[in-house]
């Protein structure tokens, strides 16, 4: 909880870039070379400069232990839940560049806080994947990531890609539906590989939104780039939903962009914003506050932007997601209100810790 909203983080990560995690083929600059890309990218420029959250490459690198993650969101933060994103991209990672063990780890040790989206490659062997698709079902797992690229690139350098309107893939989708399984979650906005990048826009969501109309499908990193595209989707596909994963972030740093990006997807669909930190991108704290704080300047509101009420703040922190999912709030909040996590973070308010402090401790031993 957080200023009396009930917050779900729509992304969590695990974030597996130790050096033991690096695939044999994969050349270890070429290794370090995209985690250094990734921290300048999407650390450095959107953490908190202040109070201990921004990390150098090396604290930030590495790694997470699961007591890292579950103390990033439910100690440090007001994150009430999260839901834990797998991701593969098993030809550059050993275990994935998020490994789902991880996310069930994360899992076990907070059942009623944390919701399981598992990793989706068609890039990869279909029966394969749905053989994990199953698997991961089993688990009672809440939705489905997927991602255009894996990873692999080209002759030419080009990211090797797929659409989502290519009638290939439609069947993952109906052996989801098959599975029970009917929450999506589509990466775009964010650039995945080299060369073009058609596959990160958003255009192409919404022919599996129309074929599968009884599904969900979340546009994650919406508003990062591509913003009146993600906008348009949503208004033509009510099934389709904003992730806000990094744009989320833009508020802590450069809130005029907040403002105008995600200005413009409530504007179109204020039920169907989710708000989502990707942390351990950044730390979720600052972005939740940043929101609850937030208002919309005066001179978008006369542009047509709409005000960021209560009621908006309430439905982005966690309500929007709430619904998707089904979840009753009163009987989540009543659930976790005194587990060890709530007390764990009532002493760490009391006490005043700094953030990450327990991946500090380990890495400085």
């Amino acid at each position: 909880m957080y200023k009396g909203h009930f917050v779900i983080d729509a992304v969590g990560h695990t974030y597996d870039f130790s050096a033991d995690n690096r695939k044999a083929d994969v050349p270890i600059e070429a290794y370090n070379g995209f985690i250094a890309w990734l921290h300048g990218y999407g650390h450095v420029p959107l953490e908190k400069t202040s109070d201990g959250y921004l990390l150098t490459l090396d604290e930030w690198a590495g790694g997470w232990t699961t007591k890292e993650l579950l103390d990033t969101f439910f100690v440090e933060s007001g994150v009430d839940m999260v839901a834990m994103h797998a991701v593969n991209f098993y030809n550059l990672f050993k275990r994935g560049a998020n490994p789902w063990e991880q996310c069930l780890a994360v899992k076990e040790a907070a059942p009623d806080r944390v919701l399981l989206y598992a990793a989706v490659d068609p890039l990869s062997d279909r029966m394969a994947e749905f053989e994990k698709m199953a698997e991961a079902a089993e688990r009672g797992i809440n939705g489905f990531k997927f991602y255009p690229v894996s990873g692999l690139i080209d002759a030419r350098n080009h990211a090797i890609s797929y659409s989502f309107a290519d009638d290939a893939i439609y069947p993952y989708f109906e052996f989801a539906r098959s599975l029970g399984v009917k929450h999506m979650a589509i990466h775009k906005a964010v650039p995945t590989g080299p060369g073009p990048n058609k596959h990160d826009r958003p255009d192409d969501v919404a022919a599996v939104a129309a074929s599968f109309p009884d599904m969900t499908f979340e546009v994650v990193h919406s508003g990062w780039a591509f913003l009146e595209d993600c906008a348009v989707q949503m208004t033509l596909n009510p099934n389709v939903f904003a992730n806000l994963e990094t744009t989320a972030n833009t508020i802590v740093k450069m809130p005029r962009r907040f403002a105008r990006a995600v200005g413009t997807l409530l504007a179109v669909a204020p039920d169907r914003v989710l708000f989502g930190s990707g942390a351990p991108l950044t730390h979720p704290q600052p972005i939740i506050e940043a929101i609850a704080d937030f208002k919309m300047p005066a001179d978008l509101v006369d542009e047509g932007f709409p005000e960021f009420t209560d009621e908006v703040k309430a439905n982005l922190l966690g309500l929007n997601m709430a619904r998707l999912h089904d979840i009753d709030v009163a009987v989540a909040q009543s659930t976790i209100q005194d587990d060890e996590w709530s007390e764990t973070r009532r002493v760490y308010e009391a006490e005043g810790r700094p953030p990450w402090a327990r991946k500090r401790r380990r890495i400085t031993g």
